[in-house]
C-alpha cells in the first residue's frame, strides 16, 4: 500500500473520531481494510488521546472530550504560492484520491483570504484576546528537527537541562517531535546517555543537523511504552496506574480536563473515578494536589504515602506558632 493512502486513512480516522465515537467494524467497512489494519492504525495515532473501549468482541473508539486535532498554520507568502499555483497543483494531482480535497482545501483559503480583506476594509475592532502563549516552538527550529527525523540524519545541539541548571552537549538520534498541552519535545535517542529521552524544544539553544544518518529499527523503539513514562511534560520512573476518586464540584470541571493519554472516566453519583498509567509521580502528585481536598488517591499506595507527605510539609507553613 502506497505510504500516502496510508497517512491520508489515518488523518481520516483522527476526524472520524473527533467527530464521534465509533467502532473498528465500522472503520474497517468504511475504508475498506481488515481490523487489524485498523488496530495498526489507532497505534501509530497513539501520540493522541484516543480512548478504547472494549464491548464483548467490539472495540470502540473516540477523541476524549477537549482535545482537538493539529491544526497547519501557513504563513502569508505560502497562501500566495498555494493560489498563485492553483491551476498547476489541480492540474498536477488530476486522477488522485487527494485532488477533492486539494480542491477543498484552496477554495477555503481563498475563501479566507476574501474575509481577512473584508475585516481590514471594516477595520473591525479585535475581539480575541489569550494570556498566555499556546504551545510552540521556534518554526525553523521546529522545522529542521523535522526534516532530520523524516531524512533519519543525526542532530548535535547544545541544550539546557533544568535539573542540573547548565548547558550540555548531545547528540542524538531524532524520533518524533511532540506536541501535548505542556509543549513540545523532541523524542530522540541520546547516544550520550544510550536512552531514549524528552527534550523540550524551549531549552535547545543551538542545533546543528549531521549528515550522518541512523537506522530507526535498531533502537527497537516503543511509543506507546515511552509516551506511559510522561506526564504533564515530565518523564520519569516508575510508571505507575493511577486510581482518583474526585468528588464534585470539583468533578464537574475535572472531567473535563486532561491528565492523559490513557485516561478512564468512570461517573458515580457523587463525581467521577478516574484511571490512568503514566510515569513521573512527582508531577502527578502536583496535580492532584492542585484539585484540593475534593481528590483522594485510591491507588497505589506510593502515590497516596507521596502526597501524604507533601500536604503534611504544605500545612505546617500555615500552622501558627
Amino acid at each position: 500500500m502506497p505510504r500516502g493512502d496510508q497517512l491520508f486513512r489515518q488523518w481520516s480516522i483522527l476526524q472520524t473520531l473527533a467527530a464521534r465515537r465509533v467502532s473498528r467494524a465500522e472503520l474497517s467497512q468504511t475504508f475498506d481494510v481488515c481490523r487489524r489494519t485498523i488496530a495498526r492504525d489507532i497505534t501509530a495515532l497513539s501520540m493522541f488521546p484516543i480512548r478504547e473501549e472494549h464491548d464483548g468482541s467490539e472495540v470502540y473508539y473516540e477523541l476524549l472530550k477537549g482535545a482537538k486535532l493539529p491544526q497547519v498554520e501557513l504563513l502569508p507568502e505560502q497562501v500566495a504560492a498555494l493560489l498563485i499555483a492553483k491551476s498547476t497543483i489541480l492540474e498536477a494531482l488530476e486522477g488522485s484520491p487527494y485532488r477533492e480535497q486539494v480542491v477543498r482545501t484552496i477554495s477555503q483559503l481563498e475563501s479566507l483570504q476574501r474575509d481577512a480583506s473584508g475585516r481590514r476594509q471594516r477595520a473591525e475592532p479585535p475581539v480575541f484576546f489569550s494570556s498566555f502563549d499556546k504551545p510552540t516552538a521556534p518554526p525553523k527550529l521546529q522545522a529542521r528537527l523535522i526534516d532530520a527525523a523524516v531524512r533519519r540524519k543525526l542532530v548535535h545541539m547544545r541544550y539546557y537541562t533544568v535539573e542540573h541548571n547548565c548547558e550540555q552537549d548531545r547528540t542524538v538520534e531524532p524520533f518524533l517531535v511532540h506536541l501535548h498541552p505542556n509543549g513540545v519535545h523532541l523524542i530522540a535517542y541520546c547516544r550520550h546517555r544510550e536512552a531514549f529521552l524528552y527534550f523540550d524544544l524551549g531549552c535547545i539553544r543551538s542545533l546543528t543537523v549531521l549528515e550522518v544518518g541512523f537506522e530507526p529499527a535498531a533502537r527497537g523503539f516503543d511509543l506507546k511504552a515511552f509516551l506511559d513514562t510522561t506526564f504533564s511534560g515530565r518523564r520519569g520512573l516508575p510508571v505507575i496506574d493511577v486510581h482518583l476518586r474526585i468528588r464534585n464540584p470539583t468533578a464537574l470541571s475535572a472531567r473535563h480536563q486532561f491528565f492523559h493519554r490513557s485516561q478512564t472516566i468512570t461517573e458515580f453519583p457523587g463525581g467521577i473515578e478516574l484511571r490512568f498509567r503514566a510515569g513521573a509521580p512527582a508531577a502527578i502528585a502536583a496535580r492532584v494536589l492542585s484539585l484540593g481536598p475534593d481528590c483522594e488517591v485510591l491507588e497505589p499506595a506510593s502515590l497516596r504515602d507521596a502526597i501524604s507527605k507533601k500536604a503534611s510539609e504544605i500545612s505546617l507553613l500555615y500552622k501558627k506558632s
